[in-house]
């Protein structure tokens, strides 16, 4: 993938982040993507209508996340949800989504990390490094009411370790 097909998706999941998609939703709109210039650290809490996803830079590099939806989303979503990361990109270049696609309670705690990732087409590994631009695109599906759903996107700088 070329640098402007990876900005172009980038581009793409901004544009997406700042509008409903009609029943898909179900919960509101995202929040809209940060201006580059002020693109936040990965680190503390980043509330949403949608979800609460809190980030956690560990001593040895590992970015960890922590998902929960919301009440309001738990309440339009009910009880059992599927939830996905279909993209993700690190400074600019799509990867292989670290997180796959997890059915559970809409009160689970959708948790995960990345330290090493693949870009899409590659088969060498990459390490997150301080500065890095991580964008995460997840997908919410609801398995109690098979025509609501909601998306969570978040693009952040990697905070030092």
């Amino acid at each position: 993938m070329t640098i402007r097909t990876a900005i172009r998706r980038t581009a793409t999941l901004a544009l997406f982040s700042s509008v409903l998609i009609g029943s898909l939703a179900g919960t509101g709109v995202a929040a809209q993507a940060a201006p580059a210039a002020s693109v936040p650290q990965c680190k503390g809490e980043f509330k949403h209508a949608v979800s609460n996803v809190k980030f956690s830079r560990m001593p040895n590099g590992r970015l960890t996340w922590s998902f929960k939806l919301t009440a309001a989303a738990k309440r339009n979503l009910g009880s059992l949800v599927n939830v996905s990361m279909p993209q993700a990109f690190v400074s600019g270049h799509e990867i292989n989504p670290p997180y796959g696609p997890h059915t559970r309670s809409s009160s689970y705690d959708f948790h995960s990390s990345i330290k090493s990732y693949q870009r899409k087409g590659s088969g060498h590994n990459y390490t997150i490094k301080t500065n890095d631009e991580i964008s995460f695109y997840w997908l919410i599906k609801s398995i109690s009411h098979p025509r609501s759903g909601a998306y969570r996107t978040i693009t952040c700088k990697v905070p030092s370790a």
